[in-house]
């Protein structure tokens, strides 16, 4: 689908993790004192070179790169210094395959900070999560490291092992993860059919075919006689600024904006229009939450200007900059800030992110369940009690409240439901694996301990893919926007009579 920038100049152009925008140099102006001001770096440079003690550290192109990166250390986070190896690093990266551990990770307050796992990756199966600090990497501090350096020392050759320590707001101290590196294959579009006739895609980031790979989803889904539709956008970084706009397109009025750029220079500065070719105007809400950045705020925040979506979740990432990948004659590169998106409605991100219309905190597993499912008790009980009770249906229930009683109470009280039923049985499992679960513990974290079962339930009737969906089913976000959808539906049909 062709997008429709403004200015016909720019129209090859995309900004972001995945565009290689090449500008000319800068031109000096004769009054220009920018080759006044190299003479005292020039001449600490020979200085260095001549004098320091260990020579093979002050070559020249060492001292030159260290210079570069200097200067890009002293702009804002997300201005870096590639050297040739990263450069080429970043452009197999946005085609959708590299080496690594599977995470996008920023500088925040000085601190190296997760912006987001991809699914699928070392990361996410480790559970590393949006929002933890990295402190260590391989027994090294991170604190003062430059950040490409920080990503070329996480990769490394697939089937090799790398340990962080990570710390995350609830940690009593850091953990050490260790993940084994992997080639990463980017699976950027997921969808599937959920109850109601609800199609979900979920968006992991904007690279490679994404927008085609969308497409693809929303006719499949339309096929199967979708009626209304969840974006899940949480926890991705961003990406190709045209793959965003190319994906809005699909639900924005033709000639309408999606986004727009601000600059130094106003000849520079970009505006997408949509297509608005094959739209979806069907209930549509998006989920955004704090590892939610860039093209998926831009997303994000053109379906919300325009009333086209519910967003639910929490306030996205807040990085609404655009950044130019200029190639340097070495075969490095330069990742510039050059201007800030700006929604429909010229709402600047940068900083700010998007405030959901519907917020809904994100599901932080309990200690009780964290510590259960590391120590794998959810899925050897699960496959012990199918044995025993062949055919067991997990799928009808209604979502169950915590029951604030005390354990006296919960004796005289205890129901007699088949839930209920299930999680006894969960106990005694414990207990003869000398594992305590007190009755207070159940009332406590009932609903979250059957959402565990029914998930390794669902993985052995209908394996990995039945596992996902009743997960998503058991998200505390996508049941809020499930419900706000119900409204919309409602709303939707009453506009159609």
């Amino acid at each position: 689908m062709p997008l429709k920038p403004r200015l016909a100049l720019r129209a090859a152009a995309c900004f972001g993790l995945g565009a290689l925008m090449v500008w000319p140099a800068a031109s000096l102006r004769a009054d220009d004192d920018l080759y006044r001001q190299l003479k005292p770096l020039m001449e600490a440079m020979a200085i260095i070179q001549q004098n320091y003690v260990d020579a093979d550290r002050v070559t020249s192109k060492k001292l030159v790169d260290g210079a570069i990166k200097g200067m890009m250390d002293g702009l804002d986070p997300f201005s870096q210094y590639m050297d040739p190896q990263a450069a080429k690093d970043m452009q197999s990266e946005t085609e959708g395959s590299f080496g690594g551990l599977g995470i996008e990770i920023s500088q925040k307050d000085g601190v190296l900070t997760v912006i987001s796992p991809i699914d699928g990756t070392p990361a996410d199966r480790a559970g590393i999560k949006a929002g933890d600090s990295i402190l260590k990497i391989d027994g090294a501090s991170t604190e003062g490291l430059d950040l490409m350096d920080a990503v070329h020392k996480m990769r490394g050759k697939p089937g090799t092992k790398v340990t962080i320590s990570v710390y995350r707001r609830g940690f009593d101290a850091p953990r050490n993860i260790t993940l084994t590196r992997a080639v990463i294959q980017i699976q950027t579009v997921k969808s599937d059919m959920l109850p109601g006739r609800v199609g979900y895609i979920r968006l992991t980031e904007f690279m490679g075919n994404c927008a085609d790979d969308f497409k693809a989803a929303l006719d499949h889904l339309r096929a199967e006689g979708a009626r209304s539709l969840v974006i899940d956008v949480r926890n991705n970084p961003g990406g190709k600024l045209d793959s965003a706009a190319e994906i809005a397109s699909h639900f924005v009025a033709r000639g309408k904006v999606i986004v727009s750029t601000a600059s130094r220079y106003p000849d520079k500065d970009m505006s997408f229009t949509s297509d608005g070719v094959d739209r979806w105007t069907g209930p549509t809400a998006i989920l955004i939450n704090g590892g939610s950045a860039s093209a998926s705020e831009i997303l994000s925040g053109a379906l919300q200007d325009y009333g086209l979506a519910v967003v639910v979740g929490t306030r996205s990432f807040g990085k609404g900059s655009v950044q130019t990948i200029i190639s340097l004659s070495n075969g490095g590169a330069l990742r510039l800030t050059t201007a800030k998106y700006l929604t429909p409605k010229g709402r600047s991100l940068h900083g700010r992110g998007i405030e959901p219309d519907i917020e809904c905190p994100d599901y932080v597993p309990s200690k009780l369940v964290s510590d259960l499912e590391d120590a794998g008790r959810f899925e050897a009980f699960a496959k012990a009690y199918l044995v025993e009770h062949p055919g067991y249906d997990y799928r009808p229930k209604r979502r169950a409240k915590a029951l604030p009683v005390s354990e006296s109470d919960w004796q005289v009280l205890k129901p007699e439901s088949r839930q209920d039923l299930l999680l006894e049985d969960f106990r005694s499992y414990l207990e003869k694996s000398r594992v305590k679960l007190s009755l207070d513990a159940i009332a406590r974290h009932r609903q979250e301990l059957l959402d565990r079962l029914d998930e390794q339930f669902a993985l052995r009737e209908g394996g990995k893919a039945a596992e996902k969906r009743q997960a998503l089913m058991d998200d505390p976000q996508v049941a809020q926007a499930l419900a706000a959808l119900k409204v919309e539906d409602m709303l939707f049909a009453r506009k159609r009579r």
